[in-house]
């Protein structure tokens, strides 16, 4: 599961996560932002990838 900027997931609750965007070339993180409340969290790629697995992609 490769993870682009602006990609949106949907979780079974109907709550709205965003990727939000990545750091630099050292150290690569990416955040996802839960529309539903408001708040980003910051994972690094593996765990981004793991969370969002689930989930079903939507536009």
């Amino acid at each position: 599961m490769e993870l682009h900027k602006g990609d949106r997931y949907q979780d079974v609750d109907g709550t709205i996560f965003q990727v939000f965007g990545a750091m630099n070339d050292t150290y690569t993180y990416f955040f996802i932002a839960n529309l539903k409340q408001n708040i980003v969290i910051r994972m690094q790629p593996k765990n981004a990838t793991e969370f969002l697995s689930g989930m079903e992609k939507v536009n």
